[in-house]
């Protein structure tokens, strides 16, 4: 008979994980259960750590039940929302960072709020509140900063009210007040500060070769600028975000078919297929060539070709781009700046912008790309005019 995964010890809510090692501390809240890893295979420290985490779950319950109950105040919301958010299945961890650094920017802009109950948070209240933050912001002072930072960006800003609008939620679910004061707009205006669209300033393709090639020429030794040049080709005929790169194995690129598999996973529809273009496709055949040439003068011999291997060995490359932008005396430019010199590029070249959206990974049909890059880049837009004629 297989021996069962979890070995019980003498203490309490703590058990251990007999192929790992490692112990685990078990509670049981609402009828569900819960596991918390203690990340250590010390007994002894598992006995510290399981104390806090003990003490950390007491409250929980405490607030869960005085919610249940009616009696709660805010800060039980708040802790509610905390947990929920640290344990949904569905959200990115970057989004649960999200959520939570927002959380912690409302508890620091509204100190009073927590000792307060769900009924005593109106509308007035909530927009004094909002006011008070976009003017003041958080008071934070960065290290080495003389003065504190005034205000706060307006993502920022909506990131905590959202927040704040989703503990109301759960205020109502609990019964505890019945509609949300964070829906009712104020009578001058909107609750969420405005978001000023950054103008798009992009090199033009002459300036972007440029680019590449500097990059390419500053890292002669050891092949790394060839490597960072090649990293933000990729990025420019590729259309893929800096953090999908890494995501990009050997597996994924077929030349013969021509098409490229993306493995996003900011949404679903950035898990995507997308067709491999002549200069994408040369890019990609010198990138293997070059790691077939590497392979021989290194002792393993390993080529780095294998099926579960990044195509790059470099996860970003902005010190070599804000480099050869002060060499060429460009205008600094971003890894996702290449993401839209592709997008742009592609438009110009007459591709439809639904299907630029599709091979971006956008998720709404191309509403987001007609709004980014409607307008185009100057050059383009005149080429263009020339064409109309009334006669």
């Amino acid at each position: 008979m297989a021996k069962p995964t979890w070995e019980r010890t003498p203490v309490q809510n703590l058990l251990r994980n007999q192929s790992s090692g490692r112990y685990y501390a078990r509670w049981t809240i609402s009828g569900k259960q819960k596991w918390v890893s203690l990340d250590t295979d010390v007994l002894s420290v598992a006995k510290l750590r399981l104390a806090d985490e003990a003490n950390r779950i007491e409250g929980l319950r405490r607030s869960a039940a005085e919610v249940t109950g009616g009696t709660g105040r805010m800060a039980d919301l708040m802790r509610v929302y905390e947990e929920r958010t640290r344990a949904h299945p569905e959200l990115r961890p970057s989004s649960i960072t999200s959520r939570i650094t927002a959380l912690k920017k409302l508890r620091r802009t509204w100190p009073e709020l927590g000792n307060m109950k769900p009924a005593q948070v109106t509308p007035a209240a909530v927009e004094e509140w909002a006011t008070r933050f976009k003017a003041k912001g958080t008071n934070f002072r960065p290290p080495g900063a003389k003065t504190v930072l005034k205000g706060n960006s307006a993502t920022s800003v909506n990131r905590a009210i959202d927040t704040l609008r989703r503990i109301l939620d759960i205020a109502i679910e609990r019964g505890a007040i019945f509609s949300n004061p964070v829906s009712v707009q104020p009578a001058e205006g909107k609750l969420k500060k405005k978001i000023t669209r950054t103008k798009i300033v992009l090199p033009t393709r002459d300036q972007a070769q440029r680019l590449f090639a500097e990059i390419e020429n500053n890292g002669a030794v050891g092949g790394w600028g060839a490597e960072a040049a090649d990293f933000c080709r990729f990025l420019a005929y590729s259309g893929c975000r800096v953090g999908e790169v890494p995501t990009v194995t050997w597996s994924c690129v077929d030349l013969k078919t021509g098409v490229l598999h993306v493995k996003g996973q900011k949404t679903e529809t950035s898990n995507r297929r997308v067709p491999i273009n002549s200069e994408l496709s040369a890019l990609l055949t010198r990138v293997r060539e070059r790691r077939v040439k590497a392979a021989v003068h290194t002792e393993d011999g390993k080529p780095f070709l294998a099926p579960a291997d990044p195509v790059f060995r470099l996860r970003e490359a902005q010190k070599s781009i804000d480099r050869a932008c002060a060499a060429l005396g460009l205008e600094r430019v971003t890894h996702h700046d290449l993401r839209h010199l592709f997008a742009t590029t592609c438009i110009e070249c007459g591709v439809d912008i639904p299907t630029v959206s599709r091979w971006l990974g956008h998720s709404d049909g191309g509403a987001l790309a007609m709004r980014t890059y409607g307008h185009l880049r100057q050059e383009h837009s005149q080429m263009q005019a020339a064409k109309v004629a009334f006669a």
